[in-house]
């Protein structure tokens, strides 16, 4: 029993630690209160409950369907790693919102053969490196527009591209290195994307049906 419930206690003590860390970062942070609550009820056993526990470890098997449910809240721990692997498909959906944060050695977001997509269907889409940011186009082009403006700054020079012109300033000099320069005559190119729209009701709606409240 005791080694069962220093299991526990080392689980919450790594997120614990995690927690912290993720807060100094202000990033997402896990619900430990939760799992607080469980190892004390499991601990005392002042209430029903049901604890495993083998030396040697425990595996859960079944060439069919295996489903986890709760209430309140999940909590996976591991001291060492945690794999999810999946032939086909893995999908993570969150009512409210989901957080990923890694403390020391980065994070990685490879598709070998498909697109990679990321969308802020309603909001801002923010990025930010305290050291270099590279984008590169291997073999195709690199593509930028915005609907409204356009802006690149650095110390303190910039460019401004909009439907009003193109604005260029700087508290120095400009250079233009280039064996001719050419003014021919006005021109436009528009490239339009549209996101999925979603009105707040049919949202609800939809929600409602599945006894999830969604709030945006």
């Amino acid at each position: 029993m005791q080694a069962a419930i220093s299991q526990l206690e080392n689980a919450l003590s790594i997120a614990k630690a995690l927690q912290n860390a993720a807060t100094e970062s202000e990033a997402h942070v896990a619900d430990t209160d939760s799992q607080e609550q469980l190892k004390a009820t499991l601990t005392q056993l002042a209430q029903s409950g049901i604890l495993a526990y083998a030396q040697e470890g425990i595996a859960l098997t079944s060439p069919e369907n295996i489903q986890l449910s709760t209430s309140n809240s999940v909590s996976v721990t591991s001291e060492n790693q945690t794999d999810i692997n999946a032939l086909k498909n893995i999908t993570i959906s969150s009512g409210e919102s989901i957080g990923l944060f890694a403390q020391q050695s980065g994070m990685k977001i490879f598709a070998n053969q498909g697109d990679v997509e990321v969308q802020a269907q309603n909001a801002n889409l923010n990025m930010a490196a305290k050291q270099d940011i590279k984008i590169d186009s291997v073999d195709g082009e690199l593509t930028v527009t915005a609907s409204e403006e356009l802006a690149v700054m650095c110390g303190g020079s910039y460019i401004k591209i909009s439907s009003a012109g193109i604005e260029l300033g700087t508290a120095d000099n400009v250079y233009i290195k280039s064996n001719a320069l050419q003014k021919m005559g006005p021109a436009q190119r528009n490239i339009q994307r549209e996101l999925p729209s979603i009105c707040n009701g049919v949202q609800q709606d939809e929600a409602n049906k599945h006894a999830i409240i969604v709030e945006r």
